[in-house]
């Protein structure tokens, strides 16, 4: 167990972190170093504890839980690109992400759509009524949210719904079962919305 004086010495490091990190510029990479650095001793400090001789010590998981929470407080700052798209994907383990990049580019039209641009909606997705969502309203009758990282976030809550009802995409399999999976609920009510998906991955837009 901490003592009081631990914690308090933690939280006298957190409170001037906290004042660093107002000051910072996002616009540099040393800015950006400097954050991920401030960040992650705070995450420390607080969620260390004691182990043999006295030493605190960051577990695997919680080294992960840091990083992901650094790079979601970050993504807010910066410009949208597939590049974090995909970091996102993969941070939310995310399957079949090859499919589901696809899926992105086809539902925005390569990000330009008016849902993407105001609604931060990636995946076309709607409202939902009966599951986790971290949407926060609608807009043209699609789910809306804060940013588009939140989107990401859904789309991964919409998988691990299917799958505790029984659908088995736990399990990486081919993209071709994948794509079986989104025909069979169906995913869209575009009757080529699966054929729109192998044209993309081909290079053909049409």
């Amino acid at each position: 167990m901490k003592t009081f004086r631990q914690i308090s010495s933690g939280l006298g490091v957190v409170a001037g972190c906290s004042t660093a990190v107002r000051k910072l510029k996002f616009g540099t990479v040393a800015g950006r170093d400097t954050l991920r650095t401030i960040l992650l001793a705070s995450l420390f400090l607080i969620t260390t504890c004691e182990v043999p001789g006295g030493k605190p010590a960051m577990t695997e998981d919680m080294q992960r839980r840091a990083e992901k929470d650094l790079f979601y407080f970050q993504v807010r700052y910066l410009p949208f690109s597939e590049d974090l798209l995909i970091k996102c994907l993969e941070l939310e383990e995310i399957k079949y992400r090859d499919v589901v990049l696809l899926q992105s580019r086809l539902e925005t039209g390569y990000y330009s759509s008016d849902i993407f641009q105001n609604g931060n909606n990636l995946f076309g997705m709607k409202y939902p009524t009966q599951r986790p969502t971290v949407a926060t309203g609608t807009y043209r009758d699609h789910a809306k949210y804060d940013h588009w990282s939140d989107s990401v976030i859904d789309y991964a809550l919409w998988q691990e719904y299917y799958i505790s009802r029984g659908y088995r995409i736990g399990g990486e399999m081919d993209s071709d079962f994948y794509l079986v999976f989104l025909k069979s609920i169906p995913y869209a009510e575009d009757r080529r919305y699966i054929s729109k998906l192998v044209n993309l991955s081909r290079g053909d837009l049409t």
